[in-house]
């Protein structure tokens, strides 16, 4: 499109040239007329060439106009920050694209208007400015919005709120670098609230958000409170429950790759196990175990899950245990292996401290032809607390169910099989340290 309107320009021009001596005074207004059409043609090859180079400055220029804010800093955005109207500030709204932000922005019943604003520096691969709107008299929002390099807008999130109303709402959030933890309190009364609610967003490398579950945010708690390298983590094999007996704690289970163990389809994992307050977001106790003992080691024998188990574990009059259970599989189809394996942890003496080490509560196993004929064995053990006592711990009765399966062709000449089921019992007594 460019070039036609530069040949529609040579060519107006080229005629107006030729035809100069020939024009008569008569001819004065259809001369105009083609200057008139070569400067307009002129101006749209400008537009068309440079579309978007006056907005992108535009945006450039409001922005850099904006204080500068380092983080981590807490954005606590009210009608308190804003006494009287020599603190509202002019924001250019179009520039800052606010009626994409905000849908309802260019109606006619809004009242929208943006106050007060700054910029963060958070990554090189975009822009960062938080806004904060004026949405009607009780009600005003700060913005953190992310624009790419051209100025348009990445994503948003609402990381302030205030409302002066009857039953008020209010939001504060703490901004890092790459995450917003996002408080919320919703009161109806002085005397009656719910107490601050909060949410964490993650701040993608491009610019967009993720909010976070709550195992999301207790998985980050744990890693940035023990200062792991989360280059070297299997956020696959990570585990987070809540304990049913006591709904405010929790369990979180991140297994770390020992450094120079990485090999194709080998790794050996150190665990760290944690016990945090989910009201206070505290890491309550933590234990910790290298991959030369815990067993941790994913091979041909693959470690595919970890699993926390919250059975009822009560060793103790006052203690109840949680279980951490390590899923096995083999890679072999002919050699079919699969196994559970279980450890029980109890908080003593102020630390968490492992009582059951790696006790093997499900086999399954075999060898086979690959096509019928074949003997295999499951196990399954079920763990069930005695009222019989050894160094002030309940034994541990053990109910072993064993299945042999013989799979044959029969005289029809087809794949038949038997199955034997035996069950054994056995006891697992404290000695002090551990159950045996």
């Amino acid at each position: 499109m460019k070039y036609s309107y530069l040949l529609i320009i040579f060519l107006l021009f080229s005629c107006s040239k030729n035809n100069k001596e020939k024009i008569p005074a008569k001819g004065a207004i259809e001369k105009q007329k083609i200057e008139k059409a070569v400067e307009t043609v002129a101006d749209e090859i400008e537009a068309v060439a440079k579309p978007s180079e006056h907005v992108t400055t535009t945006f450039k220029e409001e922005l850099l106009k904006l204080k500068l804010k380092t983080v981590p800093l807490v954005d606590s955005t009210s009608f308190d920050s804003f006494i009287d109207e020599n603190d509202y500030k002019t924001i250019n709204a179009e520039a800052f694209q606010l009626p994409k932000v905000y849908k309802n922005w260019d109606n006619s019943k809004s009242n929208y208007r943006a106050i007060d604003a700054y910029r963060l520096n958070l990554s090189r691969d975009f822009y960062t400015v938080v806004v904060t709107v004026l949405q009607n008299e009780e009600v005003m929002e700060s913005k953190l919005i992310n624009y790419n390099i051209e100025g348009n807008v990445i994503a948003s999130k609402m990381i302030a709120y205030d409302e002066i109303v009857e039953s008020w709402a209010r939001t504060k959030s703490t901004i890092e670098s790459n995450k917003i933890t996002i408080d919320y309190q919703y009161t109806v009364n002085e005397n009656d609230g719910d107490g601050p609610i909060y949410s964490i967003v993650k701040i993608e490398p491009d610019g967009n958000f993720r909010d976070l579950g709550i195992r999301d945010i207790y998985y980050e708690l744990v890693i940035k409170e023990l200062n792991l390298d989360e280059s070297k983590l299997v956020p696959a094999l990570q585990a987070f429950k809540i304990l049913p007996n006591s709904p405010h704690e929790a369990v979180v289970v991140i297994p770390e790759i020992v450094e120079g163990s990485e090999e194709e389809h080998y790794f050996a994992l150190n665990a760290h196990v944690a016990f945090v307050n989910i009201e206070n977001k505290q890491v309550l106790y933590h234990y910790f175990e290298s991959a030369k003992t815990n067993g941790w080691i994913s091979d041909a024998i693959m470690l595919k899950e970890i699993i926390i188990d919250t059975a009822s574990y009560t060793i103790t009059e006052k203690e109840r245990a949680f279980g951490i259970k390590t899923h096995f599989v083999g890679s072999s189809r002919v050699n079919p292996y699969e196994s559970d394996r279980l450890s029980l942890f109890i908080i003593e003496n102020n630390s968490l401290q492992k009582v059951l080490h790696n006790f093997e509560v499900l086999y399954s196993g075999g060898e086979w032809d690959g096509s019928c004929k074949g003997q295999f064995f499951d196990k399954k053990k079920t763990l069930i607390i005695s009222e019989e006592k050894t160094n002030k711990y309940f034994d541990i009765v053990v109910k072993n169910k064993i299945t042999e399966s013989i799979a044959f062709i029969n005289v029809n000449g087809d794949c038949d099989n038997k199955n034997t089921v035996t069950t054994k019992t056995s006891v697992l007594k404290f000695d002090g340290k551990t159950y045996k």
